[in-house]
């Protein structure tokens, strides 16, 4: 009777120990690309994957003001999916999420899909420094 709860036991112990690890390997790693008068852009350097030849990956701003979304709602942070090609030094938005507080935290205030078109990256923008660290 000892022995089926040791391996009961057991069998949970490395159930929950592979999903720790699981999430770990997932979680996010924020590294920083550009402070500039927007504010603080970041990438998830473990989100960086490759999809038909093009980058895809997440990325955040914490703004140094209060933005507004086209509907009035205040923000502070925002979270993006970019698709960055590039040979091509073209990107677009796939995902973008408002949060009302600092570093995607508070209140998800919208949420849209598949925003822009491709669009030529500007030498001077966070996007290029984006693109730079991960093409």
């Amino acid at each position: 009777m000892n022995m089926t709860y040791f391996k009961i036991f057991t069998i949970v112990l490395i159930a929950l120990s592979s999903a720790l690890a699981a999430h770990a390997m997932a979680a996010p790693k924020w590294e920083v690309i550009v402070l500039n008068d927007q504010g603080m852009f970041y990438i998830d350097a473990n989100s960086v994957t490759q999809e038909a030849g093009r980058k895809v990956l997440w990325s955040a701003i914490d703004y140094k003001k209060t933005q507004t979304t086209a509907q009035g709602q205040p923000y502070l942070s925002a979270q993006t999916q970019l698709m960055v090609n590039c040979e091509a030094k073209m990107a677009r938005v796939m995902h973008l999420t408002h949060y009302s507080g600092a570093m995607l935290t508070g209140k998800v205030v919208s949420r849209q899909g598949m925003l822009h078109d491709w669009m030529d990256i500007d030498p001077t923008s966070a996007i290029q420094r984006i693109a730079r660290r991960v093409c």
